[in-house]
């Protein structure tokens, strides 16, 4: 199929990266065709061409000359056969950019496949089950995650954001005053999903109540209660399947020397994460994809947080891989952040 009103794919060499996230954000496809100032073609750009220009060190305020695809396929005409399709197939590319002899873009071949269910089987758990400190006074009588954020608790935007995603299947770590989270979620029957929970007797930080669910065959999602981003899910997956990563690791790119640690990566190898030393840094999201086994290194009743478990697989000669993120994301586990963005 040939797409002739291709004007909405195409962006400038000399635009920065963010207007490119912006641009690829309103794209159902997620693809967009780069070009110079004469509209002639530069390159192609997609999601994971900008993940792969951050683990670079390139930043958000680059030129998106930097982070796209020079290499890209192209064709000359638009006459298309099936030989051309079935190699398209192969290397698995859906977009095409049709080029004249002046290099100017004139069309887009799109390769028609069935379109594929948007759910998604893998299960997220929301590590609802902390004393919310720094937000006190507002956690004195309600928990963290039910602080409202415009209107609606931080737990519901978190279900619902994912759910838009295909998220369906959810497990809250519930401790402190969790009996109002239970209350106010239930079974998710109100949201459209499904909502089950898990009892922490005493705190166990932000990994140690990960012992406590049923052993599970696929990996698993888990996420801070207090973190809402419109990270992409499937494509945080499809990276750590493909890496055979043991533990993947979202990361912000932050300015910030206050509140985070810093990690330490080689390509997307996490090494380490330590006390914060330099302005520039990766910060932990709080958005991790862990593999099946990780029971194997949590104790029942272990106080354990995220962190702890990182360090032990790194340990044990597990890869650990840092997935950049690159997506709207706030922490709302920080007073003043909570003050300025609810």
């Amino acid at each position: 199929m040939i797409i002739k009103n291709f004007n909405d794919y195409i962006i400038y060499s000399d635009s920065n990266i963010k207007k490119a996230i912006i641009r690829l954000g309103k794209l159902d496809n997620q693809f967009c065709i780069v070009c110079d100032n004469k509209k002639r073609f530069v390159g192609t750009l997609t999601d994971g061409d900008i993940r792969r220009g951050l683990l670079k060190n390139y930043n958000l305020e680059d030129k998106i000359n930097k982070f796209c695809n020079k290499k890209s396929l192209t064709l000359k005409s638009v006459n298309f056969n099936n030989k051309i399709t079935a190699i398209l197939k192969k290397k698995k590319i859906k977009f095409i950019p049709i080029i004249s002899a002046s290099k100017k873009v004139i069309g887009i071949h799109h390769i028609n496949e069935p379109i594929k269910s948007k759910f998604i089987e893998n299960k997220m758990v929301i590590m609802a089950g902390g004393l919310g400190k720094r937000l006190r006074p507002f956690t004195y009588k309600l928990p963290k995650p039910l602080l409202p954020v415009n209107g609606k608790p931080i737990i519901e935007r978190i279900i619902l954001t994912a759910k838009k995603q295909g998220i369906q299947n959810f497990i809250v770590s519930i401790n402190y005053l969790g009996f109002k989270i239970k209350k106010y979620l239930g079974d998710g029957t109100k949201l459209g999903v499904k909502i089950s929970y898990i009892n922490e007797n005493k705190p166990l930080g932000t990994a140690g109540s990960l012992y406590l669910l049923e052993k599970n065959n696929k990996p698993l999602i888990v996420t801070n209660a207090d973190i809402i981003s419109n990270i992409n899910y499937k494509e945080m997956l499809n990276y750590h399947i493909k890496l055979k990563s043991f533990i993947t690791v979202g990361a912000i790119s932050n300015f910030e020397k206050n509140h985070y640690g810093r990690i330490i990566f080689k390509n997307n190898l996490i090494k380490k994460i330590e006390e914060k030393k330099e302005k520039k840094q990766y910060i932990n999201s709080g958005i991790y994809i862990l593999n099946p086994n990780y029971k194997l290194y949590l104790k029942e009743k272990n106080f354990f947080h995220m962190t702890d478990l990182i360090d032990l697989v790194i340990s044990k000669k597990k890869r650990v891989c840092l997935f950049p993120v690159h997506e709207n994301w706030y922490d709302y586990g920080i007073k003043e952040k909570y003050l300025i963005n609810k």
